[in-house]
């Protein structure tokens, strides 16, 4: 029976480490991307006093904020669900996240994603209300929040592209090794 046991262990361990496509370069690569947006967030962009244009940055501000959060929850599910620890270390007494944990998390994740496609969509009124500005001093401030988002958003959304399919891809392997 014992041996049974571990052979079921070992080909659930296999399962789960082929069903999560994800992989620590990924995971890696994440992590960069969450440390650039910390670093960008560590000071809230200035307002310009312009709505469209505040509006849009700070949208933008408050997904890379978000992200962050987000990677760092997504990363610890992703180590527990694996049985590592983020240094690779095996841990066989961790626990694996429940279907619950991930399914909240893709719920947080899918919210995220809509506020990053709303600032996309007022990026267009924040462009026509910047062109005109004559003032030097405006134009100026504007052209400083705008710096803000020319870095954060394109790293915004390929981080957000990477918790989509990651959260999927967990919530399938959870799905998965409950069945079996």
């Amino acid at each position: 029976m014992k041996k049974l046991l571990l052979v079921i262990s070992v080909f659930l361990l296999l399962i789960g480490n082929v069903a999560n496509a994800q992989t620590k370069e990924e995971m890696e690569a994440s992590q960069a991307r969450c440390e650039k947006l910390a670093k960008l967030c560590k000071k809230e962009p200035k307002k310009t006093n312009i709505p469209e244009v505040d509006s849009y940055v700070m949208s933008v501000y408050a997904s890379a904020v978000a992200a962050v959060a987000t990677t760092e929850q997504l990363q610890d599910l992703y180590y527990r669900q694996i049985g590592e620890s983020k240094d690779g270390v095996t841990d066989v007494t961790v626990k694996k996240p429940s279907l619950e944990e991930l399914t909240n998390l893709s719920m947080t994740i899918a919210k995220q994603a809509d506020a990053i496609s709303k600032a996309a969509k007022s990026a267009e009124a924040m462009v026509q209300a910047s062109k005109g500005e004559k003032n030097p001093m405006k134009a100026a401030k504007i052209a400083t929040a705008l710096a803000f988002t020319k870095d954060a958003y394109p790293i915004l959304v390929e981080e957000s592209a990477l918790q989509i399919k990651a959260i999927a891809e967990m919530i399938e392997t959870a799905k998965t090794s409950d069945s079996l």
